[in-house]
Formats: C-alpha cells, structure tokens, sequence
C-alpha cells in the first residue's frame, strides 16, 4: 500500500453542510409556527442563531432555549414539529457532493490510502458518513478527533513522513492544526467560513472535483 495518505473533512468537503443546517433550522422555524408559535418567523430565527452561536452546534437544546429568551413558555407540541422538520430537511440534503465519490475512487485508484478525520462529535460524524454511503470508502477514520494531536497521532502510528500525508479542510481553523504538524493542507473556500481567513494552505479549492487536480500539484512539488 502506498506511503501516501490523503484525509478529508467531512463538512462543506464530502456534501454541503452549510445549506442543509441553514434549511434545516429554517424549515423548523416554519414547522414551530405551524404548529402555533407565537413568534414572527425572523425574530425567531434571528434568536435561535444566537443560541447556536453561543451554545454551539451540538448543544442539545436549542429550540427550548430561543423560547425561554424569548419569553415564552416551553410547548412540547410545538418544539417537536421543529425536531422533525429539522431531521427531515437534514436527511434530504445529505447527500454527496457531485463527484465526491469519483474523487475518492480515483485517488484510491492511484495507490493512495484514504483517510476521514472530522472535528465534531463522533457518533453525529459517523451518522453523516453512513447516510452519505461513504463508509467503505476510508481505508483509516479518526472521527471527531481532528486537531493539532490527532494529527501527531496519524503521522507516527501510521510511520508517515508529515509531508506525505494531505488533509483536506473547509474548516480554516484546521488549517493550522494540520501544518504545524508538517501535513499538506487543501483548503475548500465554501460554505460557512468561505470568507473566514486562516493560515496559508498549500493549495486552495472551491469544490472537491478539483481537490484530485491539487493533489498532483502538490505532488510534483
């Protein structure tokens, strides 16, 4: 097997997580209303992202608390018909970017290892990749893992030279983790923190069909 390891990040790299958490969230908004929330949709929404901004994307209980700031009392009713519009948007957009499998299977095709690294929470990461059909596809995972240790860890149980391996990222603060390790970072200028600056990359992309192309790049160098 090659001594050539390429690792991609799952968000805005493998599908398009900033337009199915946005439909997402606004679909649920809709669906709370529906069901009798009190609220003009905007100011809604408008609260609901300051939630998640402070709270964080995992948190657990995001629609209860943009009520309580709201002054409003917490309705079951009314805060499931947001959980299953929310599940429901999500699973229809999760699906694979176009090309995303060629990409991978014409790496795998040229001898390199393949490799999923993601930062989130492990079990909601393996959810994504099992729903995108992409399991079979890593020859290595280190999901919700990523960062500046995961990173050590790759390179030295694995017996790789830094340079040798290339992690690609939408997530800018990656960036840094992965080059202060020595790795070859491809950067995809999409989604959310497409216009968040961050540590140079070594290449930069816009979508994953040109991720192969940058490889090579990278390799003649």
């Amino acid at each position: 097997m090659s001594d050539k390891l390429v690792i991609f990040d799952v968000d805005d790299v493998l599908y398009d997580a900033t337009l199915q958490k946005r439909n997402a969230r606004e679909n649920a908004v809709r669906a709370m209303i529906d069901a009798g929330l009190p609220v003009d949709y905007e100011v809604f929404l408008g609260k609901l992202r300051e939630v998640i901004e402070e709270k964080g994307e995992d948190y657990g209980k995001h629609f209860d608390e943009t009520l309580i700031r709201l002054g409003l009392r917490i309705n079951p009713r009314i805060i499931a018909a947001g959980v299953v519009a929310y599940h429901d948007t999500k699973r229809a957009y999760l699906k694979p970017f176009p090309n995303a499998f060629n990409t991978i299977l014409q790496l795998r095709e040229k001898g390199y290892r393949i490799g999923v690294c993601t930062p989130g929470q492990s079990i909601k990461d393996w959810e994504k990749i099992i729903r995108l059909g992409m399991q079979h596809l890593f020859h290595h995972a280190w999901v919700g893992e990523a960062g500046e240790k995961t990173f050590k860890v790759i390179v030295r149980e694995l017996g790789l030279n830094p340079s040798d391996v290339i992690f690609v990222t939408a997530n800018p603060g990656l960036v840094g983790e992965a080059k202060r390790v020595g790795l070859k970072v491809i950067r995809i200028r999409r989604g959310k923190w497409a216009l968040e600056e961050a540590e140079k990359p070594d290449i930069e992309v816009q979508a994953i069909w040109e991720v192969e192309k940058a490889i090579e790049s990278l390799s003649e160098r």
